[in-house]
């Protein structure tokens, strides 16, 4: 049996990395698991039962301890499932929270018993003002928090300085212009 592969496709909101990790797994035959489909609805319907505003999730205390943790668990949790399977795998998720964490990969596939597989980890960049234009242009109610403080969110997340060991970077100038997407 062939090894399987992992990739993970990071950048921040609106940097077309829904779009490129599509390509991929479709290219490669892979699962393709986005932690805002597996998860987005659960975590809109928490952060309204905790009394939260939904589209804020940058700022917001409560989801940051409580609810983002549960996501990223769940998103490694069902990448293992596949790679058990044999199934090589794209997850689609900013992953900026655990960014300083070096050795974040190596703990969740411990934890989540993942087989040895071959990582990379796919950087999707893009100038900030094209950035900003594509959020403004989709209108989505989750990215009125990032536009209202275009400042301090790009300064927390515009930066893809990942420290993970044991992956292959690979970088992708994405500014070309995208189909929105949501």
């Amino acid at each position: 049996m062939t090894v399987p592969k992992v990739f993970i496709v990071i950048g921040p909101a609106g940097s077309g990395k829904t779009t490129i990790a599509q390509q991929t797994a479709k290219e490669h035959g892979a699962a393709y698991l986005d932690k805002d489909r597996i998860c987005g609805r659960l975590v809109e319907f928490a952060l309204k039962a905790a009394g939260h505003d939904p589209s804020d999730r940058e700022s917001n205390g409560f989801y940051r301890e409580n609810v983002l943790p549960l996501e990223y668990e769940t998103l490694m949790d069902i990448a293992g499932a596949n790679l058990r399977l044999g199934r090589s795998v794209v997850l689609d998720a900013p992953f900026g929270a655990y960014f300083a964490v070096p050795d974040y990969l190596t703990r969740a596939a411990e934890e989540f018993h993942w087989p040895p597989s071959e990582t990379t980890v796919v950087r999707v960049q893009v100038p900030q003002d094209t950035l900003r234009g594509r959020l403004i242009q989709r209108g989505l109610e989750r990215d009125r928090w990032k536009l209202a403080h275009w400042d301090e969110y790009w300064a927390s997340y515009g930066s893809l300085d990942c420290t993970w060991s044991g992956v292959r970077f690979l970088d992708l100038n994405n500014e070309k212009s995208l189909p929105v997407q949501g």
